[in-house]
């Protein structure tokens, strides 16, 4: 079922339009100039909401790929589709410098070779493509009541098998598992922010009395 689901949105489910979107969406070096942007730009323009915004974003990714991705990339060991197959499309930007200039070039569509020859760096489970993207997506939905942020996983998830780069299973899983830890993590960062933020920082404490679950309209 995994293989057969990976080889209908990898081969037979393709278009054109569909490369170039999903490539650039799984292109995390396209995206860092826009994030950082988009970043100072919320601390400068939202204050204390903005800053603890990206501060959560910000750990959060940290916290995805320290204590939770990169360890279950080495104990599973997983090998990607195109190491185990061959003739799986390989959909990426252009190798533009810098990566911004990509999106007005040809996506570059590669296949992979006879198993034995593929290179053996990088693991398949989990996505931490998609465990980033939900960090975004849900800190992004708690804290502005933003809700079709959420959407941002599951197209994370389709693009990571639509480019080759994953099994449906390992970005089905990625979902699950990063929903409960990056809930979780926000939970407890709310506890924690609401019992001491009065007596470190008071100011605070009446500028942003709750750091996501029931944030003012206003903020």
């Amino acid at each position: 079922m995994d293989q057969q689901l990976l080889f209908l949105i990898n081969k037979e489910w393709t278009h054109p339009v569909l490369d170039l979107l999903l490539a650039t969406l799984s292109c995390f070096a396209f995206w860092i100039p826009i994030l950082a942007t988009v970043a100072l730009w919320l601390c400068w323009k939202r204050g204390l909401r903005g800053i603890t915004y990206v501060s959560l974003c910000v750990l959060g990714i940290a916290a995805n790929e320290t204590l939770v991705s990169q360890p279950l990339k080495t104990w599973t060991n997983k090998l990607r589709p195109h190491q185990v197959h061959a003739q799986i499309r390989r959909v990426d930007l252009a190798p533009a410098r810098p990566r911004l200039l990509a999106i007005a070039q040809p996506v570059s569509i590669t296949f992979s070779g006879p198993p034995a020859a593929q290179s053996e760096r990088g693991r398949s489970f989990p996505s931490a493509h998609v465990m980033n993207a939900l960090t975004l997506g849900l800190v992004t939905a708690l804290t502005w009541r933003a809700w079709a942020w959420l959407l941002l996983p599951l197209l994370m998830a389709w693009s990571r098998v639509y480019t080759g780069a994953h099994w449906p299973s390992d970005v089905l899983a990625s979902l699950l598992i990063g929903s409960a830890f990056t809930l979780s993590w926000l939970w407890i960062c709310e506890l924690l922010w609401r019992r001491w933020i009065s007596r470190l920082r008071p100011l605070w404490a009446r500028e942003l009395p709750f750091l996501l679950f029931r944030s003012h309209p206003s903020a």
